[in-house]
């Protein structure tokens, strides 16, 4: 049974597959690199691949009954965020850095790329924004500024990242939580990926940065030199121009989802901004 383009469930024998095709030889050269790396050194939040006679397939056994984290629920972000700090740690077992196969984290190069991308879709996006849009421009080109000028410390060694910690890539299984979709991990600083998680956990949880740094010991470990990087409104300025990729009926059932996430994001934003700062100084006090 096909699920999308490029994936199918599939009955072998006794068992269920999951198989996904990969049409650019290198990502799935990285993704296979990566599961034989963290297989090897037993890392248990994976689901492990299967051999394949066919090229560039992705195999794995289907996970009957699962269901995608929701990252509303206390116990949901602190699974994912163990398991990305189990990721993280694997470069004690892996010299990550030495596999040319996965490319290097260029967060700031990536934001900024983006933002421009938006600038040059003001038109297009206006029509559906409209004065939001420039709040987004806005806070976008003061955080990068402040980004640039305060970049942060990064880690002596730099780690495996997962690259794209969206709440249904961490599957509930009867197995316990496991990390799904290598496709963008990367090499780079654990505390962006950290960042980029609580991008996406925070609108869970009414932006309520204390409480969720109260509640995860390993963000207040390793993010806050760079918890100003939080004021970069990143979800916005990519779900924003996914919109403009979307057909007529899509892109209807997704403005009423975006519409109301984006008038709450720019309620909680100012206050986010300042949570960020007071937090920071604190830290550089202490």
């Amino acid at each position: 049974m096909q699920i999308k383009n490029n994936i199918w469930k599939q009955h072998s024998g006794n068992e269920t597959l999951f198989i996904k095709k990969y049409d650019q030889i290198h990502v799935f050269e990285k993704v296979a690199l990566i599961h034989e790396k963290l297989e090897k050194i037993r890392f248990p939040y994976i689901i492990p691949l299967k051999r394949s006679k066919e090229p560039y397939l992705l195999v794995q056994s289907w996970q009957k009954n699962s269901y995608s984290a929701d990252f509303s629920k206390v116990k949901h972000r602190k699974k994912a965020v163990k398991i990305l700090k189990a990721l993280h740690e694997t470069n004690q077992h892996v010299d990550w850095h030495l596999y040319s196969e996965i490319p290097k984290q260029k967060l700031i190069q990536k934001w900024q790329a983006r933002l421009e991308r938006f600038l040059m879709q003001e038109k297009e996006l206006v029509k559906y924004l409209r004065h939001h849009y420039y709040d987004i421009v806005l806070y976008a080109n003061k955080a990068l500024e402040k980004i640039q000028q305060k970049p942060g410390t990064g880690p002596k060694t730099l780690t495996l990242l997962h690259g794209d910690v969206v709440h249904h890539n961490f599957l509930i299984t009867k197995d316990g939580m496991k990390l799904i979709d290598f496709d963008l991990a990367v090499v780079g600083d654990p505390a962006e990926e950290m960042i980029l998680w609580m991008h996406r956990a925070l609108p869970n949880m009414d932006y309520d940065l204390e409480r969720l740094l109260l509640e995860q010991k390993y963000l207040r470990e390793i993010c806050l030199a760079k918890l100003h990087y939080l004021q970069y409104p990143n979800e916005l300025l990519r779900e924003w121009q996914y919109v403009l990729h979307l057909g007529d009926h899509e892109k209807d059932v997704f403005l009423e989802y975006i519409m109301p996430f984006t008038e709450k994001a720019l309620r909680h934003w100012p206050d986010l901004m300042s949570a960020t700062e007071k937090i920071q100084e604190m830290f550089e006090v202490g």
